[in-house]
């Protein structure tokens, strides 16, 4: 008798915690897996407040935001962006008024870089399967520019003279900053 009692009593509390642990999951906001077999130093989002950037040339002229290249890529000879390169744009995040430095910008030029397979001159089709796969909404912004986006998260793929792959997230403004 006290074994049924003890069953009906805990019988309840037992789902009550698997619903509640299945809700947790489900409202845990989406973010981007890192991907295997790539050779970017840093993801999106990753906080680089701690990172020592010495041996990273950094791209000027930006407000609120400091750019780096990747440390094997450096700026041309006349002091411009290389045309093969992979950069890194940090911001505050998930809102410009926090603090922190993250990456919420990760633009690559390079072909032998790859992200979940694709490379900046991945085709179009090969570019729309993988990001739908991964619950993307592909969209072509363009004839030139492609781009995928969910819960705050793009991938774009420029065409043109210097392709490039585009990795942003997107950044709040709560407190209306002008930069």
């Amino acid at each position: 008798m006290k074994v049924k009692k003890l069953i009906i009593v805990l019988a309840p509390l037992g789902i009550l915690f698997v619903v509640i642990c299945a809700v947790v999951s489900l409202t845990r906001p989406y973010f981007p897996p890192r991907p295997k077999n790539t050779t970017l130093e840093f993801w999106i989002c990753d906080d680089v407040s701690s990172v020592d950037w010495n041996g990273h040339d950094e791209i000027t002229g930006w407000m609120g935001a400091r750019e780096f290249l990747g440390k094997d890529y450096h700026m041309s000879t006349q002091g411009g962006k290389p045309n093969v390169r992979v950069s890194y744009l940090l911001t505050a995040w998930p809102d410009y008024a926090d603090d922190g430095q993250y990456v919420t910008t990760i633009e690559i030029t390079d072909p032998a870089v790859f992200v979940y397979g694709l490379t900046v001159e991945s085709e179009p089709t090969e570019f729309e399967r993988v990001m739908m796969s991964m619950g993307y909404k592909v969209e072509l912004a363009d004839n030139s520019i492609q781009r995928a986006v969910r819960d705050g998260f793009t991938f774009s793929i420029c065409r043109g003279d210097t392709p490039k792959l585009v990795i942003s997230a997107e950044v709040s403004n709560r407190e209306e900053i002008c930069f």
